[in-house]
Protein backbone atom coordinates (compact mmCIF):
# COMPACT_ATOMS: atom_id res chain seq x y z
CA UNK A 1 0.00 0.00 0.00
CA UNK A 2 1.37 3.40 -1.01
CA UNK A 3 1.12 6.44 1.17
CA UNK A 4 0.19 9.91 -0.08
CA UNK A 5 2.26 12.72 1.18
CA UNK A 6 0.14 15.73 2.30
CA UNK A 7 1.66 18.96 1.21
CA UNK A 8 0.64 22.31 2.74
CA UNK A 9 -1.16 23.24 -0.55
CA UNK A 10 -3.25 20.04 -0.49
CA UNK A 11 -4.00 20.41 3.18
CA UNK A 12 -5.50 23.92 2.66
CA UNK A 13 -7.57 23.09 -0.47
CA UNK A 14 -11.37 23.03 0.20
CA UNK A 15 -13.97 21.31 -2.02
CA UNK A 16 -15.96 23.75 -4.21
CA UNK A 17 -19.46 24.57 -2.91
CA UNK A 18 -22.29 26.37 -4.79
CA UNK A 19 -23.48 29.60 -3.16
CA UNK A 20 -27.21 29.04 -3.49
CA UNK A 21 -28.00 32.48 -2.12
CA UNK A 22 -26.18 34.10 -5.02
CA UNK A 23 -27.88 31.80 -7.54
CA UNK A 24 -31.33 32.56 -6.13
CA UNK A 25 -30.55 36.29 -6.17
CA UNK A 26 -29.57 36.15 -9.84
CA UNK A 27 -32.71 34.19 -10.72
CA UNK A 28 -34.93 36.66 -8.88
CA UNK A 29 -33.26 39.53 -10.71
CA UNK A 30 -33.82 37.88 -14.08
CA UNK A 31 -37.49 37.16 -13.26
CA UNK A 32 -38.01 40.76 -12.14
CA UNK A 33 -36.44 42.16 -15.32
CA UNK A 34 -38.46 39.79 -17.53
CA UNK A 35 -41.69 40.73 -15.72
CA UNK A 36 -40.96 44.43 -16.16
CA UNK A 37 -40.33 43.96 -19.88
CA UNK A 38 -43.55 41.97 -20.31
CA UNK A 39 -45.58 44.55 -18.38
CA UNK A 40 -44.08 47.45 -20.32
CA UNK A 41 -44.76 45.71 -23.63
CA UNK A 42 -48.36 44.96 -22.68
CA UNK A 43 -48.96 48.50 -21.38
CA UNK A 44 -47.48 50.16 -24.43
CA UNK A 45 -49.73 48.09 -26.68
CA UNK A 46 -52.96 49.27 -24.99
CA UNK A 47 -54.84 52.52 -25.53
CA UNK A 48 -57.17 54.57 -23.36
CA UNK A 49 -60.80 54.82 -24.47
CA UNK A 50 -64.07 56.01 -22.92
CA UNK A 51 -66.66 53.57 -21.58
CA UNK A 52 -70.10 54.03 -20.06
CA UNK A 53 -70.18 53.58 -16.29
CA UNK A 54 -73.80 52.34 -16.41
CA UNK A 55 -76.65 51.66 -18.83
CA UNK A 56 -77.82 54.77 -20.70
CA UNK A 57 -80.86 55.17 -22.99
CA UNK A 58 -80.93 56.88 -26.36
CA UNK A 59 -81.28 60.64 -25.98
CA UNK A 60 -79.49 60.72 -22.62
CA UNK A 61 -77.28 63.75 -22.02
CA UNK A 62 -73.79 62.61 -21.02
CA UNK A 63 -72.31 63.85 -17.76
CA UNK A 64 -68.87 63.29 -16.27
CA UNK A 65 -70.28 60.59 -13.95
CA UNK A 66 -71.56 58.63 -16.95
CA UNK A 67 -68.09 58.25 -18.47
CA UNK A 68 -65.09 56.18 -17.42
CA UNK A 69 -61.62 55.54 -18.84
CA UNK A 70 -60.15 52.11 -19.52
CA UNK A 71 -57.15 50.75 -21.41
CA UNK A 72 -57.80 48.19 -24.14
CA UNK A 73 -55.82 46.34 -26.79
CA UNK A 74 -57.84 46.48 -30.02
CA UNK A 75 -57.31 46.69 -33.77
CA UNK A 76 -56.72 50.10 -35.32
CA UNK A 77 -60.10 50.00 -37.08
CA UNK A 78 -61.92 49.49 -33.77
CA UNK A 79 -59.87 52.16 -32.01
CA UNK A 80 -60.63 54.70 -34.74
CA UNK A 81 -64.37 54.19 -34.26
CA UNK A 82 -64.10 54.47 -30.45
CA UNK A 83 -63.95 57.72 -28.48
CA UNK A 84 -60.44 58.17 -27.01
CA UNK A 85 -60.00 59.19 -23.38
CA UNK A 86 -58.57 62.54 -24.50
CA UNK A 87 -62.06 63.50 -25.74
CA UNK A 88 -63.66 63.20 -22.30
CA UNK A 89 -64.39 66.92 -21.89
CA UNK A 90 -65.82 67.27 -25.38
CA UNK A 91 -68.31 64.46 -24.72
CA UNK A 92 -69.82 66.00 -21.58
CA UNK A 93 -73.13 67.64 -22.46
CA UNK A 94 -73.60 65.67 -25.70
CA UNK A 95 -76.56 63.37 -26.35
CA UNK A 96 -76.54 59.67 -27.16
CA UNK A 97 -78.06 58.78 -30.50
CA UNK A 98 -78.63 55.17 -29.37
CA UNK A 99 -78.63 53.24 -26.07
CA UNK A 100 -75.40 52.00 -24.53
CA UNK A 101 -74.65 49.42 -21.83
CA UNK A 102 -72.45 49.58 -18.75
CA UNK A 103 -68.70 49.15 -19.44
CA UNK A 104 -69.31 49.27 -23.20
CA UNK A 105 -66.76 51.17 -25.27
CA UNK A 106 -68.41 54.35 -26.55
CA UNK A 107 -68.28 54.65 -30.33
CA UNK A 108 -68.27 58.01 -32.10
CA UNK A 109 -71.36 57.01 -34.09
CA UNK A 110 -73.33 56.54 -30.86
CA UNK A 111 -72.97 60.19 -29.89
CA UNK A 112 -75.24 62.70 -31.58
CA UNK A 113 -73.58 65.78 -33.04
CA UNK A 114 -76.70 67.80 -32.30
CA UNK A 115 -76.90 69.82 -29.06
CA UNK A 116 -79.46 68.99 -26.40
CA UNK A 117 -82.86 70.73 -26.47
CA UNK A 118 -83.93 72.02 -23.08
CA UNK A 119 -87.56 71.94 -21.88
CA UNK A 120 -88.05 75.64 -22.71
CA UNK A 121 -86.25 75.57 -26.07
CA UNK A 122 -87.30 74.91 -29.67
CA UNK A 123 -85.45 74.29 -32.94
CA UNK A 124 -86.27 76.78 -35.70
CA UNK A 125 -85.01 76.69 -39.30
CA UNK A 126 -83.98 79.65 -41.45
CA UNK A 127 -82.89 79.73 -45.08
CA UNK A 128 -79.28 80.74 -45.73
CA UNK A 129 -76.67 80.67 -48.48
CA UNK A 130 -72.88 80.31 -48.24
CA UNK A 131 -72.66 84.11 -48.59
CA UNK A 132 -74.85 84.67 -45.55
CA UNK A 133 -73.64 81.77 -43.35
CA UNK A 134 -69.84 81.89 -43.03
CA UNK A 135 -69.18 80.37 -46.43
CA UNK A 136 -71.22 77.30 -45.54
CA UNK A 137 -68.68 76.10 -42.96
CA UNK A 138 -71.06 75.97 -39.98
CA UNK A 139 -71.57 72.73 -38.09
CA UNK A 140 -73.94 71.48 -35.36
CA UNK A 141 -73.10 72.89 -31.90
CA UNK A 142 -71.41 76.01 -33.36
CA UNK A 143 -72.25 79.29 -31.64
CA UNK A 144 -73.60 81.99 -33.94
CA UNK A 145 -75.00 85.51 -33.99
CA UNK A 146 -78.02 86.29 -36.17
CA UNK A 147 -78.35 89.69 -37.85
CA UNK A 148 -81.11 91.18 -40.01
CA UNK A 149 -80.80 93.87 -42.69
CA UNK A 150 -83.85 95.80 -43.85
CA UNK A 151 -84.17 97.99 -46.97
CA UNK A 152 -81.13 96.30 -48.47
CA UNK A 153 -79.55 98.38 -51.26
CA UNK A 154 -81.35 101.58 -50.21
CA UNK A 155 -80.11 104.63 -48.30
CA UNK A 156 -82.43 103.61 -45.47
CA UNK A 157 -80.74 100.19 -45.08
CA UNK A 158 -80.27 99.20 -41.45
CA UNK A 159 -78.72 96.14 -39.80
CA UNK A 160 -79.71 94.98 -36.31
CA UNK A 161 -78.82 92.03 -34.10
CA UNK A 162 -81.73 89.63 -33.83
CA UNK A 163 -80.03 87.01 -31.65
CA UNK A 164 -76.71 87.82 -29.94
CA UNK A 165 -75.96 84.12 -29.44
CA UNK A 166 -77.62 80.88 -30.55
CA UNK A 167 -76.55 77.26 -31.03
CA UNK A 168 -76.64 75.51 -34.39
CA UNK A 169 -78.82 72.40 -34.10
CA UNK A 170 -78.48 71.12 -37.66
CA UNK A 171 -77.20 72.15 -41.09
CA UNK A 172 -78.89 71.45 -44.42
CA UNK A 173 -77.10 71.08 -47.75
CA UNK A 174 -78.19 71.15 -51.36
CA UNK A 175 -78.07 67.94 -53.38
CA UNK A 176 -75.77 67.24 -56.29
CA UNK A 177 -77.52 67.18 -59.66
CA UNK A 178 -76.03 64.61 -62.02
CA UNK A 179 -74.95 65.91 -65.44
CA UNK A 180 -75.42 63.97 -68.68
CA UNK A 181 -72.74 61.31 -69.05
CA UNK A 182 -71.51 61.75 -65.46
CA UNK A 183 -72.22 59.14 -62.81
CA UNK A 184 -73.18 61.24 -59.76
CA UNK A 185 -75.53 60.51 -56.92
CA UNK A 186 -77.87 62.83 -55.05
CA UNK A 187 -76.00 63.17 -51.79
CA UNK A 188 -75.11 66.00 -49.43
CA UNK A 189 -72.02 67.68 -50.82
CA UNK A 190 -69.46 70.25 -49.79
CA UNK A 191 -70.03 72.67 -46.90
CA UNK A 192 -70.28 75.47 -49.47
CA UNK A 193 -73.72 74.15 -50.51
CA UNK A 194 -75.40 75.05 -47.21
CA UNK A 195 -79.05 75.97 -47.77
CA UNK A 196 -80.57 76.12 -44.30
CA UNK A 197 -79.71 76.24 -40.61
CA UNK A 198 -81.74 75.01 -37.67
CA UNK A 199 -81.02 76.95 -34.48
CA UNK A 200 -81.77 76.21 -30.83
CA UNK A 201 -83.74 79.15 -29.44
CA UNK A 202 -86.05 80.02 -26.57
CA UNK A 203 -89.75 80.60 -27.15
CA UNK A 204 -89.30 84.39 -27.21
CA UNK A 205 -86.29 84.18 -29.50
CA UNK A 206 -88.24 81.93 -31.86
CA UNK A 207 -90.78 84.73 -32.35
CA UNK A 208 -87.98 87.27 -32.97
CA UNK A 209 -86.24 84.97 -35.45
CA UNK A 210 -89.46 84.15 -37.32
CA UNK A 211 -90.25 87.85 -37.69
CA UNK A 212 -86.71 88.63 -38.84
CA UNK A 213 -86.61 86.00 -41.60
CA UNK A 214 -89.75 87.48 -43.19
CA UNK A 215 -88.98 91.15 -42.54
CA UNK A 216 -85.50 91.37 -44.05
CA UNK A 217 -82.31 89.60 -45.12
CA UNK A 218 -80.73 87.38 -42.45
CA UNK A 219 -76.99 86.86 -41.95
CA UNK A 220 -75.35 84.41 -39.56
CA UNK A 221 -71.94 85.11 -37.99
CA UNK A 222 -69.77 82.51 -36.26
CA UNK A 223 -68.90 83.27 -32.61
CA UNK A 224 -66.14 81.92 -30.34
CA UNK A 225 -67.18 79.44 -27.64
CA UNK A 226 -68.64 81.07 -24.52
CA UNK A 227 -66.21 81.61 -21.67
CA UNK A 228 -66.17 78.79 -19.15
CA UNK A 229 -67.56 76.24 -21.60
CA UNK A 230 -65.78 72.87 -21.30
CA UNK A 231 -66.48 71.66 -24.80
CA UNK A 232 -66.88 74.85 -26.74
CA UNK A 233 -70.66 74.56 -27.08
CA UNK A 234 -73.72 75.05 -24.93
CA UNK A 235 -77.02 73.30 -24.88
CA UNK A 236 -78.90 76.38 -26.01
CA UNK A 237 -78.84 80.08 -26.67
CA UNK A 238 -77.86 82.73 -24.20
CA UNK A 239 -80.38 85.35 -23.05
CA UNK A 240 -81.00 88.00 -25.66
CA UNK A 241 -79.97 91.62 -25.31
Amino acid sequence: MSATTMTPARALHQPRQIDWRAVIGVLLTLVSVAGSVIFWTASSDTRSVLVATHDLPAGATLGSADLGVTRVRVDDSIYQSAVPASDLNTLVGRQLGEPIHAQQIIARAQVSARPHLGPDQVALTIAVTPDTAVGGMLRPADQVEVLMTTDKGKPTARTTVVLPRATVYDVGHAETIGAVGVNLTNTAISPGSTRWLTLVVSQDQAVQLAQAKWAGDVDVALLPPPQGSENGATGGPQPGR
